[in-house]
């Protein structure tokens, strides 16, 4: 059953997709190009700690995505998105382990953005019209795994999708796709159907990490995120002692996401 928080993250989604021009008849066509472009936020994709998935750095003058690098780029899109939730949300700075991305969490902001991520990435209406063309009878891993595919998506939030858009709504049938998810049976199905993984600028990024936004390539912020500077090459660049820059990093809610330096 849908949560107040839930249907809420859906509909800035959905006012988002209409505010960046964007229908809601399909896959969005490059989710970092969406996001920076004309979104008004930037994203950062670098090796994160494996417990981080992403982080939301609330900087007014330039909002930034953190989406780890290290994660499949199905996982990845999501990830963006819904940390791009957070942004269009107004919430504050957050650092996002892969548990709370995944669902399990009841924290309003997150239940929220898990929402606006799974609605942006792949609204019900669609999903509702590719069921109505694509599933006659019950919903198998191979429907699944199309519509993962062709959504750029992992197959657990295609699975998602499809009971949320109530193309699936049997409970046995939603456990018996969740074992099959879990038992690695969804990576048989996609190699038998010989589905190609969406390629877009997320995916050219995990190729080349770090990837640094244009807003900050060049900065000293960059090149510290970029790992060419540590903090203390950072402090002399700026001019500061050590200590207050990794204050401010910390302000920032950076200290957690900044690579070992050179």
């Amino acid at each position: 059953m849908p949560s107040l928080y839930s249907n809420r993250g859906a509909k800035r989604a959905r006012e988002a997709r209409e505010a960046l021009g964007f229908t809601r008849d399909g896959p969005l066509p490059d989710v970092l190009g969406a996001v920076e472009e004309k979104g008004g936020a930037h994203a950062v994709v670098l090796e994160l700690p494996d417990d981080v998935a992403g982080a939301y750095i609330a900087k007014p003058d330039c909002p930034l995505l953190f989406v780890n690098g290290r994660q499949v780029v199905a996982r990845q899109r999501f990830t963006l998105a819904h940390e791009f939730g957070h942004h269009r949300m107004g919430h504050a700075t957050v650092i996002d382990e892969q548990a709370v991305i995944s669902g399990h969490t009841h924290d309003p902001n997150e239940v929220s953005a898990n929402a606006f991520a799974a609605e942006f990435l792949m609204p019900r209406d669609a999903v509702t019209a590719w069921g109505a063309e694509h599933v006659s009878g019950s919903v198998t891993l191979d429907h699944v795994m199309l519509l993962a595919y062709e959504y750029g998506v992992s197959s657990q939030a295609a699975r998602y999708a499809l009971e949320t858009a109530r193309v699936l709504t049997d409970q046995r049938r939603s456990k018996l796709l969740d074992g099959e998810i879990a038992a690695g049976l969804n990576l048989e199905v996609a190699q038998r159907l010989g589905l190609k993984p969406v390629e877009d600028e997320l995916s050219d990024a995990a190729t080349r990490l770090p990837r640094i936004p244009g807003a900050l390539r060049g900065s000293a912020l960059g090149d510290l995120l970029a790992g060419a500077l540590d903090v203390d090459g950072l402090a002399e660049r700026l001019g500061h002692e050590p200590d207050a820059v990794r204050t401010m990093l910390a302000e920032l809610g950076i200290d957690q996401l900044v690579p070992a330096g050179p």
